[in-house]
């Protein structure tokens, strides 16, 4: 047994596992079942398709009650951010309609977390794009070292970091670090996050991180900051959150960091 990584495509992205202390052959399989669960996820959620369940009640062709659990599940979700934000976060577009996609990914990475406990590996990572979440053991010092990509940088697994975090475990007699770390970000789909207040394009930054606990969490403050801008950034200040705000003025990466982010770097 050693380390082992291992991709699942769904939801046009890639999903990777990266295990120390793992079966390679028992990874495949577990990663087989998790694949199948991402692809329902975005069989039910996909704004995209026209036959997922978030399609057919955005053209109320269907109610939350026709809809399977989890459908309910995420629409809570998105009004405890919405209510804890500030309205920050919101999941709805524009024009009306339901658009729980700020958290969808980061919920359904969640939802197969139970699956990678099967593993008995000593520890792992489990992301895709800029969200992150670790469990156990990591490579460094029994931590997990994760890069926050530069906003300048083409968008892919070869982009450098402007900034890197420790998630898990423990080092050198420190606590204990976050487990979870998610950014969304307006630099390559500029247009993609709107600002709840005025209903347009959101300009704040080009990027937000955020690190805690709770991945999902941590996906929609990310989401709602870049939304909402220093409003929402001094929010999160004030509830304890670690979150780091991106902006790039003349080529230059500028950075606004809370208090609990400026502690962990």
């Amino acid at each position: 047994m050693g380390a082992v990584r291992h991709s699942v495509a769904a939801m046009a992205m890639d999903f990777t596992l990266e295990c120390e202390g793992a079966d390679a052959e028992a990874v495949g399989v577990v990663m087989e079942h998790v694949g199948a669960d991402l692809r329902w996820v975005d069989e039910v959620f996909s704004t995209w398709r026209e036959d997922s369940w978030i399609s057919r009640l955005g053209r109320a062709e269907a109610s939350i009650a026709d809809a399977p659990p989890a459908v309910a599940e995420v629409l809570d979700l998105c009004e405890r951010f919405r209510e804890e934000t500030g309205g920050a976060f919101d999941a709805r577009d524009p024009d009306g309609r339901i658009d729980p996609t700020g958290i969808v990914k980061t919920w359904a990475m969640e939802r197969a977390r139970w699956r990678l406990g099967l593993l008995g590996a000593s520890g792992w990572l489990w992301g895709c794009g800029g969200d992150v979440t670790v469990s156990g053991r990591g490579p460094a010092e029994g931590r997990w070292r994760v890069g926050v990509a530069d906003p300048r940088e083409p968008a892919g697994a070869d982009a450098r970091p402007v900034r890197r975090i420790e998630l898990g475990g423990t080092s050198s007699g420190r606590d204990r670090g976050p487990v979870s770390l998610a950014t969304s970000g307006d630099a390559h789909r500029p247009g993609h996050v709107w600002d709840p207040r005025t209903r347009a394009s959101a300009e704040h930054y080009a990027q937000v991180s955020v690190a805690g606990a709770d991945l999902i969490a941590c996906d929609a403050w990310a989401t709602a900051i870049l939304a909402g801008g220093q409003r929402t950034l001094r929010r999160a200040n004030e509830l304890g959150l670690a979150a780091l705000a991106l902006r790039v003025v003349d080529g230059k990466v500028r950075a606004s960091a809370t208090a609990a982010w400026a502690d962990r770097g």
